[in-house]
């Protein structure tokens, strides 16, 4: 096939270019650009290694800017989401709206069949014949959570190289290859903001964000003072400015109105039920109906037991089947039946 790779430069798309030529595949590379205040994304020494390699395999490169776009879709929804006490997940926004988006537009003017990445997911096809994201056999750097949210139709034009692999794996082949991104670091953290620090990102965007407020008990009771409403979410256990005794304390709530940050102390606020927004289904609603699934809150998070009841087009409501779950407004939920993810939204 003519394959289009989203190449960051990194030592997972790299090995991804590396593994598709192997198995005989026609394959192009495409850097997206994402710049945004000053911040390069992705670095200059990324770019430097992604047409280095090109260059080395005799590969097409381009580079795409789509930095409009991340503005408009990631950057911006962003700084709002943590202005309105929120805590949203850039790169769930990012993968659906701006990477595999481009990148299947952009395969479509080149006449490739298909796209790659180097997620570490697996893509299967159920009995129905539709195929599905579903965890990597590499569960420590399990990808799927990020890629809940894609459509149907998109996951379907993908393939995932690394499927099977772990990272060590991917590293060796990469220097046995000789590829420059071989030794390359992992990145880490929101690549839009400056040293990986989101909350400087923010208060160059809404400095309304850091004005100071008071930290309550569930009562009411002033505990302490807080710089902004941006640094906290729910669940929150460190970096607290309270003085008083008892604990330990968590956050239980964020209110942008009045500035406050509600705590509570004993246990973490666990949910036993919430609605999503923004669904995206991977079945017809039906399917779900009585189902036992499982729902992850956090690319980190464990999966809980839970149903998920579609209540409308785009909203769901989820309950869980044990004590609770933490789930912070604003944050992703993604929706497994087993390994396979079915759905992805936005805890309300």
């Amino acid at each position: 096939m003519r394959v289009l790779v989203g190449l960051s430069g990194g030592v997972d798309s790299s090995a991804t270019v590396a593994r598709l030529l192997a198995q005989g595949h026609e394959v192009v590379a495409a850097t997206l650009v994402m710049a945004r205040g000053g911040v390069p994304v992705p670095p200059d020494d990324a770019m430097d290694r992604a047409r280095a390699l090109c260059a080395s395999l005799g590969v097409e490169h381009r580079a795409v800017d789509v930095s409009d776009a991340f503005e408009r879709r990631v950057c911006a929804p962003f700084a709002e989401a943590y202005a309105a006490g929120l805590t949203p997940s850039p790169c769930v926004a990012c993968n659906r709206s701006v990477k595999v988006a481009a990148l299947l537009d952009l395969a479509d003017s080149l006449g490739c069949d298909r796209v790659a990445t180097g997620h570490y997911v697996r893509l299967v096809a159920g009995d129905d014949g539709v195929t599905r994201v579903a965890r990597a056999e590499d569960r420590s750097k399990d990808q799927s959570y990020y890629l809940c949210e894609l459509s149907p139709a998109q996951v379907a034009r993908l393939l995932a190289p690394l499927s099977g692999a772990t990272k060590s794996e991917v590293r060796a082949e990469a220097r046995a290859a000789s590829l420059p991104a071989a030794d390359a670091p992992d990145s880490m953290g929101v690549c839009f903001a400056p040293g990986g620090d989101y909350r400087a990102f923010l208060r160059g965007r809404r400095p309304d964000a850091f004005e100071p407020g008071d930290i309550v008990d569930e009562e009411g009771r002033v505990l302490g003072r807080h710089g902004g409403i941006a640094g906290f979410t729910v669940g929150q256990r460190k970096g607290l400015n309270i003085r008083t005794g008892g604990g330990p304390w968590f956050v239980s709530s964020v209110d942008p109105a009045t500035r406050q940050v509600r705590v509570g102390t004993g246990v973490r606020p666990l949910r036993t039920s919430f609605p999503l927004t923004g669904v995206v289904l991977g079945h017809d609603p039906a399917w779900y109906r009585g189902r036992d699934l499982l729902v992850q809150t956090h690319h980190r998070g464990r999966p809980e037991p839970a149903t998920v009841t579609v209540t409308a087009p785009g909203e769901a409501l989820v309950g869980l089947a044990g004590p609770g779950t933490l789930a912070a407004p604003g944050q992703t939920c993604a929706v497994y039946d087993g390994d396979t993810v079915v759905a992805g939204g936005t805890i309300a």
